[in-house]
């Protein structure tokens, strides 16, 4: 059986559009960065949230479309040398159909780093940097059709170059050891491939039909044996599932349960003071008021602590 621990609520956002679908949690210095994607669903526009871990105070930056994923300069290799510190206050960010620097510094886009081919149906969903450029996906908008895909960038030549097409939703990733995890939320499918350059499928790291609900934003744990998973679930229900999941078969070592928040969008594992500790965002969106009445959680951060072995 595996282990269960129970999160906690960490923050909560004070305007309703922060909460409608917060995704891309990570720790930089003393905050906790996170994304908006957007702020209704008749508002199709996103900002980024840098909120003080100590204070708890949230700073948001809107921005001119939705993000799907940020990461910080640095970790892209902007010389194409893994390694190199990121520029403070400058992130990559997925914004729409284009990649952007954001200098949170100066509160605005200082450059369009490339574009993928416009499709009206589809834009940047979640993504990881890698050295010399990053990993990323696109969505379906209206979740249905297998028209997303995976893309490289390489930012050295600021190209930008398709993977693997026929995805719904292209999410969370975890790339290591030459071996890309990559989650397709619509079919709940959690895909290992092998990357030298183009990918090659593995194998599933879970059945779909064994998964709790909807596979969102993925984080490793420390060491890289296993991930932990968020679940989006769009049912009628109160509370809220994320797994840890060994890589090498599977096995569900750890599940967090969220009450009062069902749909888990994204983990993110910090190690502090010799613990692990874990925060996830969660959403509203498109959750009727009935299923809000049991959810009172919903749109929250919410953390977890696990002992360090």
């Amino acid at each position: 059986m595996p282990k269960r621990v129970e999160a906690r609520p960490f923050f909560r956002p004070t305007l309703e559009e922060q909460c409608y679908l917060p995704e891309c949690p990570r720790v930089i210095g003393g905050s906790l960065v996170w994304i908006s994607i957007q702020y209704a669903a008749d508002r199709p526009r996103g900002g980024i949230n840098v909120l003080d871990l100590a204070s708890r105070e949230n700073v948001h930056h809107a921005l001119p479309g939705r993000p799907g994923f940020f990461a910080e300069t640095g970790e892209t290799g902007e010389t194409g040398e893994p390694g190199e510190p990121a520029t403070p206050g400058v992130l990559l960010v997925g914004l729409e159909r284009r990649l952007v620097l954001y200098d949170l510094n100066r509160g605005e886009i200082t450059e369009t780093l490339a574009h993928i081919p416009e499709d009206p149906r589809v834009i940047i969903n979640d993504g990881i940097a890698i050295p010399g450029g990053a990993i990323f996906g696109t969505k379906h908008l209206t979740f249905s059709e297998p028209v997303a895909a995976l893309y490289h960038y390489d930012h050295a030549t600021r190209h930008v170059r398709e993977l693997l097409g026929g995805q719904t939703c292209s999410n969370g990733k975890y790339l290591h050891d030459g071996l890309l995890v990559d989650i397709d939320t619509q079919p709940r499918t959690i895909t290992e491939y092998r990357y030298d350059g183009a990918l090659h499928r593995v194998r599933l790291i879970a059945q779909p039909d064994a998964l709790p609900a909807l596979p969102d934003g993925l984080r490793p744990m420390p060491g890289g044996k296993s991930v932990i998973v968020a679940f989006y679930n769009p049912a009628h229900a109160a509370d809220g599932i994320a797994q840890e999941i060994r890589l090498s078969d599977g096995e569900v070592l750890t599940e967090f349960v969220l009450p009062g928040s069902p749909r888990v969008t994204c983990p993110e594992v910090w190690e502090l003071d010799g613990a692990t500790r874990v925060f996830f965002t969660t959403a509203i969106e498109g959750m009727p008021q009935e299923t809000r009445a049991i959810a009172p959680e919903a749109g929250s951060i919410f953390v977890a602590e696990l002992a360090t072995t």
